[in-house]
């Protein structure tokens, strides 16, 4: 079974490793220590639940039959899980500042998601294009 399944990969990477270092800058006046564990923390979610609330967000996008709408309540979703789900993790022991920790996340993850879930939707009708454009050669022939 492959993870792309289930995590949009490219997505969840990149995302990791900015919202983790966001978490850093957020709490580094604690000490590298508690800043880095709050990073590590974020990152690991990021990567995990993140890319899983991509791969949602780009589901719901590409499933509805009215585009605006798909890429309105896959982002509305992703964001409103996405943004719980990192204030409950930083709320638990080790994050200093779960709040600002949090932040980051409630700005940026509707935009991301926006961006991630339009784009998907575009590459899905593209290709659904193409294969009525080669079942129409198909037919002419």
């Amino acid at each position: 079974m492959k993870i792309s399944r289930f995590i949009s990969v490219k997505s969840a990477t990149a995302g990791a490793i900015f919202m983790g270092g966001m978490v850093y800058y957020v709490n580094y006046r604690y000490g590298w220590q508690a800043a880095g564990i709050a990073a590590l923390k974020q990152a690991f979610y990021t990567f995990f639940f993140g890319g899983a609330c991509v791969k949602i967000s780009e589901n719901i996008a590409c499933t509805m039959k009215n585009k605006w709408a798909g890429v309105f309540w896959g982002t509305v979703i992703a964001s409103i899980i996405t943004t719980s789900a990192v204030y409950g993790i930083h709320n638990i022991k080790g994050t200093p500042e779960p709040f600002e920790s949090t932040l980051p996340t409630a700005i940026l993850a509707p935009f991301g998601f926006i961006f991630l879930s339009w784009y998907k939707r575009e590459q899905e009708d593209k290709k659904k294009e193409k294969e009525i454009e080669l079942e129409e050669t198909i037919l002419d022939y």
